[in-house]
């Protein structure tokens, strides 16, 4: 009950810093506006992400001092990891597809821009993938388990994009972020992953290929619900993978803490009986 309470403690701060963080940025962007509607929107969303993490330092700092670092690494580099990831994007984004269609994402707010571009393509999936795959996993792993705290990391990222299909996605899209960043014990993979997502989405926006079916790009029903099975089964499969490794890494840790606990107590005993 302590851990839960714990869990639940850590998750709301995280969120109350965050949405804050999005309130006072949102606020200050419409009082002091800008004529670059883009540009705007590029520094208001910087300038939060930044706050929020610095708000989130000096909530560790002093709350979890014993709080694993944010894991950088060569490995997350790795090229058949990643392609592995971007073959599941394509495949969920298959799978999501008719979920689209009825619950389609307002991309109004998106535009050619060169700001736009940097925003969604690079600012946000370093900030996101630092906030969410880094700090609130580490914040989390504290008193829950590896795969509780990618599935909770998961659905807020989900939730706080608020949109449906995104809060659908938030969770096989969580578990493969969760399961690179573990893998490769790197924020670097994640953020690459979500780099190629976000271009790949904003090209369709520019491209206005929103606004056609996974059907008509593919040119024929046939062909999309043979793509669609065997996407529905990568994903199936890969989910099944993630989660395994996830609770496996988990219980290698337990093993871990019950072995340096062990040693502990034996070199305590040990120096009792000098």
């Amino acid at each position: 009950m302590k851990k839960i309470i714990e869990t639940v403690k850590h998750l709301s701060i995280f969120l109350a810093i965050f949405i804050a963080m999005q309130l006072v940025c949102g606020l200050l962007l419409v009082l002091v506006p800008l004529e670059d509607t883009s540009l705007s929107m590029c520094i208001s969303y910087t300038l939060s992400m930044v706050l929020t993490l610095v708000f989130l330092k000096l909530y560790t700092s002093r709350a979890i001092p014993q709080m694993e670092p944010i894991k950088r690494s060569r490995a997350g580099f790795n090229p058949i990891l990643l392609l592995a990831g971007v073959i599941f994007i394509f495949a969920l984004s298959i799978v999501l597809s008719p979920l689209e269609e009825l619950m389609p994402v307002d991309n109004s707010m998106y535009d050619d821009s060169v700001w736009t571009l940097i925003m969604v393509v690079i600012i946000a999936p370093i900030f996101e993938e630092i906030l969410f795959r880094g700090k609130l996993y580490n914040m989390l792993r504290i008193s829950a388990s590896p795969l509780t705290s990618i599935v909770l990391a998961s659905l807020l990222f989900g939730a706080v994009h608020l949109e449906s299909i995104i809060a659908i996605s938030g969770l096989p899209w969580g578990l493969l972020l969760g399961f690179v960043y573990l893998r490769s014990r790197s924020i670097i993979a994640p953020i690459i992953l979500h780099m190629f997502n976000n271009a790949l989405a904003y090209a369709t926006i520019v491209l206005s290929y929103d606004d056609k079916s996974i059907v008509e790009l593919i040119d024929g029903e046939r062909y999309f619900l043979f793509i669609y099975i065997v996407s529905a089964l990568i994903v199936v499969i890969a989910m099944i993978r993630f989660v395994t490794f996830i609770v496996k890494q988990g219980r290698q840790n337990n093993n871990v803490v019950v072995v340096d606990t062990a040693s502990q107590e034996s070199v305590e005993s040990g120096d009792e009986a000098c």
